[in-house]
């Protein structure tokens, strides 16, 4: 990994992520109906359940419960002491989990990819590296999504050893640097999904049309296929999480 500087266009991991996986209509949708301890700093933030701040979400497999502390957390009433961690989730914020969790799914495979180019400061030398996209793919990973670090180690337990590998991450839709021609699905639907939780898409008939000539002058092609123009406007309009693909 060569040192370098992050791009003009890279955005701070944490707002990626609030922007791809915590404020998308599939999670925010069950808001109203969660009432569970702390769900604010969850729909707010991305934060995990629990008293502590804590935004740390595992590559592999993330828990919304708080990991740090956890047999510290919980409530004192007339009978004793009750673990948070044993407390019932309301189906609402299960549901919303279960949306983020695949949104963070797809966040982190594009990451593996290289649908995103990821730049960090390596802790150590204090320099500033572009992330070679296996880095996404180790195992037993935590990403601390506010402060943009990738942590090695457990958080099961206090006190258990942990180690930054990389800090103050930035990332960037990989798109421009993609050869004319290769058309980037996962990059439009990643733009035409925030665009649909802002409100801001065109009506149905004028879509079709809009992504063509969008693609077009993009990737440089002359042509793009209407199947999967049409899979990728139903997808849209009707909400899915996940771009379809061809079977």
């Amino acid at each position: 990994m060569n040192s370098v500087a992050a791009g003009r266009s890279a955005r701070p991991l944490y707002q990626v992520f609030l922007e791809l996986v915590i404020r998308i209509d599939a999670v925010q949708r069950h808001r109203p109906k969660a009432t569970d301890e702390y769900a604010s700093g969850f729909f707010d933030a991305g934060r995990l359940l629990g008293e502590l701040e804590d935004y740390r979400w595992a590559l592999d497999e993330p828990e919304l419960l708080s990991r740090r502390g956890v047999y510290f957390l919980g409530v004192i009433d007339a009978r004793g002491f009750t673990p948070f961690k044993e407390k019932e989730i309301s189906p609402a914020m299960q549901t919303a989990w279960d949306a983020a969790v695949a949104a963070w799914k797809e966040f982190v495979g594009a990451l593996g990819n290289g649908e995103y180019i990821a730049t960090a400061t390596h802790p150590a030398t204090g320099k500033r590296h572009e992330l070679d996209p296996a880095e996404w793919l180790r195992t037993g990973l935590v990403l601390d999504v506010r402060n943009g670090d990738l942590i090695e180690g457990s958080y099961d337990r206090p006190g258990d050893e942990r180690t930054v590998r990389w800090s103050a991450i930035v990332v960037e839709a990989a798109i421009q640097q993609r050869k004319l021609g290769a058309i980037d699905w996962d990059a439009e639907w990643s733009e035409d999904v925030a665009r649909r939780q802002q409100g801001r898409l065109p009506n149905k008939k004028a879509y079709t049309r809009e992504l063509e000539a969008r693609i077009k002058e993009r990737y440089g092609v002359t042509s793009v296929d209407g199947g999967d123009l049409r899979r990728f406007k139903a997808a849209l309009y009707r909400d899915d999480l996940v771009r379809p693909r061809k079977k």
